[in-house]
């Protein structure tokens, strides 16, 4: 009998995605005539692809920003992402369980097209032209891109920081790697140790920097700033390099993106107003990556957890979740960090109890008018996402730098930095590791707060999390000076740093009954 192959559906939890991406193959087909043609792997590729306005979106964000330190739940707030913010999440958590099984879900559309083209490059499939084969493994390119970018998102969440002494003997994730769905729960895969999970993202990264090539893949009518380039690859190393403290590599990655000065930052040239736009407009030299959108292909609304729900005519009347804590918005020179008025943005809200105040809230996914419905009012706080941007790259470069005891380099890439966003800046020597560190992290923290790096770099410096009890106005928040809110602090070795693998996985898979992390 001839094998049915039915592509896992998309489980959208609640908070994870609003979108509803389109889904392709959505039924079951025989394996004889899966990706046979072209138009199949045309198809496919969409497919993929659709997927990253949902993953770069919404909950994917959200979730572990807001277990950490830069925002405060707002008295009344709807409980949206509640069980992260007070650090009750267990196992079942519905946020925790839609991140597991949407990239997982991901990653399986991955298999299905590297196994086509693996039957392209073994003469299972014929009938193609030379140049459709050249385009098949282009795409292939993407695919293998794709799927370490999953598993990269997964590890940085389900597993320990990764540590090179103890790696190899650290549980990291289940790596399925063909598209093979069965029934048959002896089949499931178990925990690879964590070094092995990172040889994989290493090793599918190699295998897209051979194949991804955009002047094949896109046309000239298209954005290229869209797809998967070569440049995205490199990008992608640096950031999965400085996670492996491969300090070396990291540099050579990341300043080579920078040196080739195809990104050039943003800065206060304008007043600011370029980088404003680039969170508004969704336009700027230094998106390295930007997941297209339009009004009928939308991620989710990332802004509504930090303005509420739309309302034309009443703003005031807006019910926030999260407004920032006092303690980020003093991370700034409000009057000279370009950042600080892209970022945030005044605002007098009136909270359930009746309390008002003038704070600032968080703006940086004001909604960009291009691309939402103007009907709904669900839409309005919807940006593209922008993965990769070149100041993660000076980023990446002053921290590995500082990696290899390379002070006067980390610094030069540190200054390079903060010269673009602030006004007068005059660069600052440094003669201790220790103290350009610190302000190296305390730079990544303005530089890309809320969108979705927090918890993994706090894992990396081996830092816990310490809100601070900072509040703009204590009558705005949720039970001010709380142990479980606005006075939250957690070590770095609390077991929640690290999520649990989801109940749902669990109780369907025997090989990974007994590799649950600790304290779950």
């Amino acid at each position: 009998m001839k094998k049915i192959y039915i592509i896992l559906a998309t489980l959208l939890v609640t908070g994870l995605s609003s979108c509803d991406m389109e889904k392709y193959p959505y039924s079951s087909v025989e394996e004889s005539q899966y990706l046979a043609t072209m138009n199949d792997f045309t198809n496919a590729r969409i497919g993929i692809y659709s997927y990253y306005r949902s993953i770069t979106t919404g909950g994917y964000i959200l979730t572990p920003e807001l277990q950490c330190d830069d925002f405060h739940a707002t008295a009344g707030f709807s409980n949206s992402y509640g069980n992260q913010y007070r650090w009750d999440f267990q196992s079942s958590d519905g946020n925790v369980e839609g991140v597991w099984q949407n990239h997982y879900a991901h990653i399986a559309r991955c298999n299905y097209f590297i196994d086509g083209y693996n039957k392209v490059l073994d003469g299972t499939v014929t009938d193609l032209s030379d140049a459709n084969k050249e385009l098949i493994a282009a795409y292939a390119g993407e695919a293998y891109f794709t799927r370490a970018y999953n598993y990269f998102q997964l590890v940085g969440y389900f597993c320990k920081a990764y540590n090179p002494a103890t790696a190899e003997s650290d549980l990291g994730l289940p790596l399925q790697l063909v598209y093979s769905p069965t029934s048959d729960a002896s089949a499931y895969p178990g925990r690879s140790s964590l070094k092995a999970t990172y040889e994989q993202i290493l090793s599918d990264l190699t295998e897209a920097k051979k194949l991804v090539n955009t002047s094949k893949t896109v046309t000239q009518a298209q954005n290229v700033l869209n797809y998967i380039s070569q440049d995205i690859v490199t990008a992608f190393q640096a950031r999965v390099a400085l996670q492996m403290k491969d300090y070396t590599t990291a540099i050579s990655n990341s300043t080579s993106l920078i040196n080739i000065g195809k990104y050039p930052l943003l800065n206060s040239e304008d007043g600011g107003e370029a980088f404003r736009n680039m969170w508004v407009k969704d336009t700027g030299s230094e998106v390295i990556w930007q997941i297209y959108m339009s009004a009928d292909e939308l991620g989710s609304a990332t802004g509504t957890s930090f303005w509420g729900q739309y309302k034309k005519d009443d703003p005031s009347s807006q019910v926030m979740d999260y407004i920032p804590s006092q303690k980020l918005i003093d991370l700034y020179e409000q009057d000279r960090d370009i950042r600080f008025a892209a970022y945030f943005a005044p605002f007098t809200l009136k909270v359930s109890t009746g309390a008002t105040g003038d704070i600032y809230v968080f703006d940086k996914y004001p909604g960009n008018p291009d691309i939402y419905n103007v009907v709904s009012v669900d839409n309005h706080y919807t940006n593209k996402s922008k993965p990769f941007r070149i100041s993660e790259q000076y980023l990446i470069a002053a921290e590995a730098y500082v990696g290899n005891n390379d002070i006067v380099n980390g610094a030069k890439y540190l200054n390079l930095l903060r010269a673009s966003r602030l006004v007068d800046y005059v660069d600052v020597t440094y003669n201790s590791p220790n103290t350009l560190l610190a302000d190296i992290q305390d730079e990544r923290h303005k530089e890309l707060v809320g969108e979705g790096f927090r918890l993994t770099d706090l894992k990396r410096w081996g830092l816990g999390v310490n809100r601070e009890d900072a509040t703009q106005d204590a009558a705005l928040v949720l039970l001010p000076g709380g142990t479980n809110t606005t006075a939250l602090t957690k070590t770095a070795d609390d077991f929640r740093m690290v999520w649990p693998i989801p109940k749902s996985e669990t109780d369907v898979n025997p090989q990974i009954k007994g590799q649950q992390n600790p304290g779950y």
